[in-house]
This record gives structure tokens, C-alpha cells and sequence, in this order.
């Protein structure tokens, strides 16, 4: 009953303007942005940003080296008449040298893709953070029919009473 007597004033009467706030995106959409949020969060705060670490390519690297690049020298200075030569030991110590200086290059590098991802990161949960969830929305009032009346009567005031009452007869559907 409220409902049908609020209509009925909004027809008489006109309404005021009105203002709303819409939801941007649908409950599954905000659930994934909160949940992606969560997840980039924890991300960042679990020590450092990204997972893994470079242990596991150093480890990789330092075994193919004694299996793969030893072996090698060994096999090479038995031919040529021993492995306890002098020769031996500094092809094996330039070789070790060598397998550091390309493990630094390498764990600098990661270093530094993980922290591009990181701050990749980081913009994209900045962006997230900061869109809008919701759009504020003005609905404009509306006259009502009372108050187009008397905006019409007055503006027929100056055609005298026969000229407002013929205006009124129009707008209340009474003949021509």
C-alpha cells in the first residue's frame, strides 16, 4: 500500500532527484578481483615476492660440472700423461673459476627478472586496489502532473480565463 500512495504522490506531485550507488562489477567478478588481491598479497609478503630461488640452478649447474666438465679434463690430461700435472690443476681451477663467474652472472640476472616480476606485480595490484567497486548514479525528478498544471495555467494567464480553461479542458481530455 506505501508503494501504490508513494506512485500516486510522484504522479501528483513530481518526484525529487535521487541518487544511487551501482555496483561496477557482478559477485563473481569482485569475489575473482578480492581473491587476486589476497593472492598478490601473500605473494608479496612471502619473503621476497616470487617464488623459488636460484639454489636449484646453482645446484644444477655445479653437478653438470662434476659430471659432465671434470670428467672431461680428466679424460683429456690422462692422454696426455696424468691428472696429478700441474697443467691439470690449473685447467681444473680456471674451469672452477669459470663455473663461478658464469653462476654470479646468472644468479644476478634472476635477481633481477624477479624483481621486474615484482614490481610488475606490485602496478597490477596497485591497479586493482585502486578501480572503483562502485559508479554513483543520479536519477533526475520528475514534475508531476499538478505542477505541469499550474506551469500551464500560468503561461495561458495571459489569454484570459476562457483561454485557461480551454488549456485545462485539453490536459484533462475534454474535448478541443
Amino acid at each position: 500500500m506505501a508503494g501504490f500512495l508513494e506512485g500516486l504522490s510522484n504522479f501528483f506531485l513530481g518526484s525529487n532527484p535521487q541518487s544511487a550507488q551501482l555496483g561496477r562489477f557482478t559477485p563473481q567478478q569482485q569475489g575473482l578481483q578480492d581473491q587476486g588481491i589476497q593472492n598478490l598479497l601473500q605473494l608479496l609478503q612471502s619473503g621476497g615476492g616470487m617464488p623459488g630461488n636460484f639454489a636449484p640452478i646453482a645446484q644444477k649447474a655445479k653437478t653438470q660440472f662434476q659430471t659432465e666438465t671434470i670428467p672431461s679434463l680428466a679424460e683429456r690430461f690422462t692422454a696426455l700423461g696424468g691428472q696429478n700435472s700441474s697443467a691439470f690443476q690449473g685447467a681444473l681451477g680456471q674451469a672452477g673459476a669459470g663455473l663461478n663467474e658464469n653462476l654470479g652472472a646468472l644468479e644476478s640476472q634472476y635477481g633481477l627478472q624477479q624483481n621486474a616480476q615484482v614490481q610488475n606485480l606490485m602496478r597490477l595490484l596497485l591497479g586493482l586496489s585502486t578501480q572503483p567497486s562502485f559508479e554513483n548514479v543520479v536519477y533526475q525528478g520528475q514534475p508531476g502532473a499538478l505542477q505541469g498544471l499550474a506551469e500551464g495555467i500560468g503561461s495561458y494567464a495571459g489569454a484570459g480565463v476562457p483561454g485557461a480553461a480551454s488549456w485545462v479542458a485539453k490536459k484533462l481530455g475534454f474535448g478541443g
